[in-house]
């Protein structure tokens, strides 16, 4: 017997009482749930890209809510019996948050497709996360513009409407859908804007999905990937990056507008830094490259934090003055050491070879010379070497 979806008839009702079906006891992972069916139910599970309602059975915590072949199924953490009577009550905060940002990504497609024939091939609504599949490619201007007209029409507060039509009604709709759909047809319209088949609860008018705010865009399988929050999710967001903003220009000791300058000032004092630093590594380095008297033919050293350039500079005036094998290694025993090796008598690329297959290192190179990366000791080194 297939469950009655209580949602489908007032997606604001908040709790309900229902005869108990079935349980029987399930294994999650480590969890020991109970998997209960009821006559009825507020409870939306998860479908359509949305996540599931969560709540109470009787003061039994309901963590998830699933749906086959038209019976949907509360995952609780303690049990009942079967034929007694149960009082359900969803968590209001998560679904009337749900609703808004279920109903602002139809507005926002809607718009899409009503300008730039846009379809939306994947939806995706979790407790952190709302994005849209479109599958042609926006620009930032196209992606803003829809954006101020989606918030126009939350403003405007028109009739977010939910219906079943009668087949002959369906056949006459022009309305939009991921996929073919067997059975009744659920319709949510809203006025002037956007008609789409769609199983979830929705707000009753734009105006309570409060705001809009693309987050964040990006090119996604030859189309365009759109994350967006809407009403408390979008208010919350606001306040966090407001919190950020706040730190960042009291830590900066400069006014707000002033961050972006501030910020790039720093990020080239700190490019100059690094250059003189690197800079004086490189003279440490090659003072100590001209201590090694030329008699000696085999030459390894190590050091930290000396970069890729400054190595290689370091290895080819060491071959200039001994003819074995250079060698250059920086870093330490924790975090293992970049190489570069050289040589105008020994083939690099075997060294390199040979010091994978004992240490696990990589990297490559020629005859002449090689570079790479090994997570091992100095001991260790050495004694390969």
């Amino acid at each position: 017997m297939k469950t009655e979806a209580l949602y489908d008839k007032d997606p604001f009702a908040k709790n309900f009482v229902s005869r108990v079906i079935s349980c029987e006891e399930v294994k999650e992972g480590d969890s020991k749930l109970f998997k209960v069916t009821l006559a009825s139910t507020l409870f939306f599970p998860e479908q359509g890209g949305q996540s599931s309602d969560i709540g109470t059975l009787d003061n039994t915590e309901v963590v998830d809510v699933q749906i086959e072949d038209g019976i949907i199924y509360h995952y609780c953490t303690s049990g009942f019996l079967v034929g007694e009577m149960v009082q359900g009550d969803i968590d209001w905060e998560h679904r009337f948050n749900n609703m808004q940002q279920h109903t602002g990504e139809h507005i926002f497609t809607g718009i899409a497709h009503n300008i730039y024939g846009a379809e939306n091939v994947g939806f995706h609504l979790s407790d952190n996360t709302v994005t849209l599949d479109l599958d042609i490619e926006l620009d930032e201007e196209q992606v803003r513009e829809l954006e101020y007209k989606a918030n126009l029409v939350i403003a405007k507060d028109v009739t977010v409407r939910a219906y079943y039509p009668q087949e002959s009604v369906l056949e006459t709709l022009d309305y939009r859908s991921k996929k073919e759909i067997d059975g009744d047809v659920r319709i949510v319209e809203i006025e002037g804007t956007d008609m789409c088949a769609c199983c979830a609860p929705h707000v009753r008018t734009t105006g309570q999905v409060g705001l809009l705010k693309v987050v964040s865009f990006g090119k996604y399988k030859g189309g365009t990937r759109i994350a967006i929050l809407c009403g408390l999710r979008a208010l919350a967001d606001y306040n966090r990056r407001m919190d950020i903003l706040q730190t960042t220009y009291q830590s900066l000791n400069c006014k707000e507008e002033e961050i972006p300058e501030k910020v790039q000032g720093l990020l080239d004092d700190k490019k100059q830094l690094e250059y003189s630093i690197s800079e004086i590594k490189a003279k440490g380095l090659m003072e100590q490259i001209e201590k090694f008297p030329e008699d000696i033919i085999d030459v390894t050293i190590f050091t930290e934090d000396v970069d890729a350039k400054n190595m290689r500079d370091g290895v080819n005036a060491l071959v200039e003055k001994h003819s074995g094998l250079c060698a250059i290694f920086s870093g330490d025993d924790e975090e293992g050491y970049n190489f570069v090796i050289g040589s105008s008598t020994r083939d690099c690329a075997a060294i390199t070879t040979g010091l994978r297959e004992l240490l696990g290192a990589k990297g490559g190179g020629s005859k002449q010379m090689a570079q790479g990366s090994v997570m091992a000791t100095r001991n260790e080194i050495e004694r390969v070497l």
